[in-house]
């Protein structure tokens, strides 16, 4: 498996659940325990699978920007329904 870019949608169950970017249509489910650090909801990284392991690298500027769009969207929502 190459290098591949993805967004951590959600953890359930002890499985992480990882969403191809950027259309986010397609899915790829790890096991907690395969993963070689911790990841956040939101996380944008690159991952590879090295024997049966995972390999990720956040990609801490792109999740920062991504989480600062969203929660411009969300202020914005807000002013908008008071």
């Amino acid at each position: 498996m190459s290098l591949t870019k993805y967004t951590l949608d959600r953890i359930e169950d002890g499985y992480a659940v990882f969403l191809k970017y950027p259309e986010e249509e397609e899915q790829l489910i790890i096991l907690q325990s395969a993963i070689n650090k911790p990841v956040q909801v939101g996380d944008r990284v690159l991952i590879e699978e090295i024997d049966d392991f995972y390999q990720i690298e956040i990609l801490k500027e792109e999740t920062e920007q991504k989480k600062a769009e969203i929660q411009s969207l969300m202020d914005r929502l807000r002013k908008k329904n008071q």
